[in-house]
């Protein structure tokens, strides 16, 4: 866990479960040979992955942007994407009942099935969950391609406590969702900004540092040239105005600004 500080509001980027996903899934379209020179697969060509969850603390309220994919899960699937299951708040002051506000950047499994237990029961009992009205409604109905990445038993008790968004929308003065398409039709960016700093919380946009290039993008994206297209749009203003980007997938949480060198995105990692 590395905590931030922006302008007197606290930045935790938490160090939540652990797991692996296929690197070809990972990569997409890049081969093998190129993405293996950046990560190194297992013998089953998964590579080491994380959840990095983003805990805002402001002024007046305790944010979560993502819950990470909580505890709880059977042998089969924990055999399948090597999880290790760890305490989503582990080495801060706060828990569940703390927060007031949840952001889901989309219902991934890796993303918000934190947000509910192995019983069904919902976690965040004081919280208001947002979550974006596409994003909603393609997690309840999915379809062939993207069922496996929904777990139904972690989403259907949201049902009756999200608060649906419809676009980009500002949801506390200082942080904003930002919809971006692309990994699904609803996924969403979180912008949080205080004074003259901002952090940028990419989800699965960018999902890992060796994702910044421009056609690193993964084959579990549903719209990839939706992705692509964000990709330039974003860090234009990324670059623009020095935001910092926190990333939610690599094994250790990493933090960048990003400058353009010979047309091509560089991370400067802080």
């Amino acid at each position: 866990m590395r905590k931030l500080d922006l302008n007197g509001w606290e930045i935790y980027q938490l160090d939540a479960t652990r797991f692996a996903l296929d690197g070809g899934a990972m990569f997409g379209v890049v081969p093998r040979v190129l993405w293996g020179r950046k990560i190194k697969p297992d013998e089953r060509n998964r590579i080491p992955m994380a959840t990095h969850p983003l805990l805002i603390k402001t002024d007046d309220s305790l944010v979560l942007i993502d819950t990470g994919m909580g505890t709880g899960w059977d042998e089969k699937f924990r055999d399948i994407y090597a999880v290790e299951e760890r305490d989503l708040f582990e080495g801060t002051d706060f828990g569940y009942e703390d927060v007031d506000v949840v952001i889901a950047t989309h219902l991934h499994f890796d993303h918000m099935a934190g947000a509910v237990d192995s019983e069904g029961k919902l976690l965040f009992e004081n919280a208001d969950i947002y979550v974006n009205s596409f994003e909603m409604a393609d997690a309840l109905f999915p379809h062939a391609r993207s069922r496996a990445s929904y777990v139904a038993e972690r989403i259907h008790p949201l049902r009756d406590r999200v608060v649906l968004v419809e676009g980009t929308r500002e949801i506390l003065p200082g942080i904003t969702m930002i919809q971006t398409g692309g990994h699904t039709r609803g996924h969403s960016v979180v912008l949080v900004e205080k004074g003259d700093r901002a952090v940028l919380f990419l989800a699965d946009l960018v999902p890992t540092v060796h994702h910044v290039h421009y056609p690193y993008i993964m084959a579990y994206d549903l719209y990839p040239v939706e992705t692509l297209q964000k990709k330039y749009e974003i860090y234009q203003e990324a670059v623009k105005y020095g935001w910092i980007l926190a990333f939610e997938h690599d094994r250790e949480g990493r933090m960048g600004t990003l400058y353009i060198e010979s047309g091509r995105p560089v991370l400067q990692e802080i």
